[in-house]
């Protein structure tokens, strides 16, 4: 004999799947992606860099940049340029950021922490234009004037729609 569950029941395990399929789809994130350092940190000679895909060039784009680091890092800021190249490794656009880790009087860390690792968003380029649809690589480097940056857990890229 097989039992059904009860309308009211099916009804809501419908929705709710339905609920947890269309909120993990935002299309307006064109790339989140995160890179691990090793354990010794980030080296300076080593950038890092993220591969997107630009399908509208007409609209603006909300560049972020996610760093996580660990009680071991020894500043309280990061200095890190950001490049973004065409296809053909042509610089469109280069600068320089400045991140803020820590509080530069108390030392508390700033942003979202677990155990002795913290995360902090940083809002890179808030209207960024593309010249044309097509490939992108974005390279960070890290600007500190140390070889190798201790502390540094991972570095992340957040490209999205606004």
């Amino acid at each position: 004999m097989v039992q059904r569950l009860p309308l009211k029941l099916s009804l809501g395990c419908i929705f709710l799947l339905e609920l947890l399929f269309f909120a993990c789809g935002n299309t307006n994130v064109a790339i989140d992606e995160t890179f691990s350092f090793p354990e010794s940190g980030w080296i300076q000679k080593q950038p890092v860099q993220f591969e997107v895909t630009v399908e509208d060039s007409l609209v603006n784009y909300a560049l972020y940049v996610v760093v996580r680091q660990n009680n071991a890092y020894p500043f309280y800021n990061l200095y890190f340029s950001p490049s973004i190249m065409d296809g053909q490794g042509k610089i469109v656009q280069r600068g320089l950021a400045e991140a803020i880790l820590y509080d530069p009087t108390t030392g508390k860390p700033k942003g979202a922490g677990f155990g002795d690792i913290y995360e902090k968003n940083f809002l890179v380029y808030p209207s960024l234009k593309f010249p044309k649809n097509g490939k992108y690589k974005i390279q960070l480097d890290q600007s500190m004037r140390v070889d190798t940056l201790a502390g540094m857990v991972s570095i992340g890229l957040r490209l999205e729609k606004k």
